[in-house]
């Protein structure tokens, strides 16, 4: 089936940008293997006539996946989809790699926990929403090799995800920004980060299987909108010892992600 015979889910009153929702709608192509690695994409013209829109709008579309090495372009024949494997959509701009090597890893997602509770005041700011507003606190594990490096710690406002059950969230077919997406219409585009040096506490010894006060990386990373919306104030704990952490800082929205 050629990408000519689908449907898309473009919406033409929204706030996103027309060049964006097309990336999303390109991207979610690549993540169903409805592109396959290798794969001529339509030209221009075609994807013009596609989705309705100006040259300039699909190639700024295109560009971005250029940018982002999901596509290639090479002369005089066309853009070809990139060489790549479903681990790169989960980590798209960070990702681990093992001491001593420069092997990439794509960590194994475990799920721990999902409820409601009131925002704090730090977390209200970052959302800007009102302390004590209700929001989902999530908690994930990430391992490599079946060992766990990393705790995930997801703050997300409940007003913006009002129908987002545990189920939902367990079940979600791939990533979690493309929960945001295909769900609920929310597009995280950029992000920034914060590091620092810390020492693990209960909690976190506990679901590393490391010591008490073991030295530990903290990562803050604000997921917003195109229109620098907060959306998601994640908060990764990460057992270095055996990894690296590398952010390739590579994203088409932002300075920084």
């Amino acid at each position: 089936m050629s990408i000519t015979d689908l449907q898309f889910n473009i919406d033409r009153d929204s706030k996103t940008p027309m060049w964006l929702q097309i990336r999303n709608e390109l991207f979610n192509c690549l993540y169903r293997d409805e592109l396959r690695p290798g794969q001529l994409i339509p030209n221009e013209k075609t994807l013009v006539d596609l989705f309705n829109v100006s040259i300039g709008t699909v190639r700024k579309a295109v560009g971005a996946l250029e940018k982002e090495g999901f596509l290639i372009r090479k002369q005089g024949l066309g853009t070809f989809v990139f060489q790549h494997d479903k681990s790169t959509f989960h980590f798209a701009y960070f990702h681990f790699a093992l001491n001593g090597t420069d092997e990439i890893s794509y960590p194994e997602v475990e799920f721990i926990s999902f409820e409601t509770k009131k925002a704090t005041k730090y977390e209200a700011k970052i959302l800007n929403i009102s302390p004590g507003s209700n929001v989902y606190q999530i908690f994930n594990k990430l391992g490599i090799n079946k060992k766990n490096y990393i705790v995930d710690k997801i703050i997300i406002s409940q007003a913006k995800f009002p129908t987002l059950t545990e189920e939902i969230f367990k079940n979600r077919a791939n990533t979690i920004y493309n929960l945001y997406q295909n769900k609920f219409n929310i597009f995280i585009t950029n992000c920034s980060e914060k590091l620092k040096a810390t020492s693990a506490d209960k909690t976190v010894s506990a679901l590393l299987n490391v010591k008490l006060d073991t030295p530990i990386l903290r990562i803050e990373r604000i997921g917003q909108t195109y229109h620098n919306e907060t959306i998601e104030l994640r908060t990764s704990f990460v057992h270095t010892d055996d990894i690296d952490y590398v952010n390739t800082q590579n994203s088409t929205f932002g300075d920084t992600f």
